[in-house]
């Protein structure tokens, strides 16, 4: 438990230290596009409406389709931030599989860039 413990606090304290910035998941609004990118994927969501998008992703075997974004967790911890993004810590996505809600957690995100819907 203490190695868990461990690796938390030395990811709460070099994000604390650094400029990355936060993502709001609040930003979204439907017709935007998102793309997060992780060492060795890339997640396209199209923004659907406030809460769900559609997802298209670089490989196969990951999760497609209709999902909802979550947030996003502190390293290999449990600890969350829910309708939050940010380079460093691990997205979550739910989806529906075999008509169950299913929990997805990326890798470390690399990059977020947001395109916005023109008016």
């Amino acid at each position: 438990m203490r190695a868990a413990i461990s690796d938390w606090e030395q990811f709460a304290y070099q994000y604390g230290e650094s400029d990355a910035e936060e993502f709001s998941l609040s930003r979204l609004n439907p017709g935007d596009v998102l793309r997060v990118v992780t060492e060795h994927t890339n997640y396209l969501f199209t923004v659907t409406d406030n809460h769900e998008a559609r997802l298209q992703c670089s490989r196969s075997d990951r999760p497609s389709g209709r999902v909802r974004i979550s947030g996003c967790g502190f390293g290999f911890s449990h600890a969350f931030k829910p309708g939050h993004l940010f380079c460093g810590g691990r997205m979550e996505f739910t989806f529906l599989q075999n008509k169950k809600l299913t929990r997805y957690r990326t890798t470390s995100i690399r990059a977020i860039v947001h395109h916005q819907q023109k008016s």
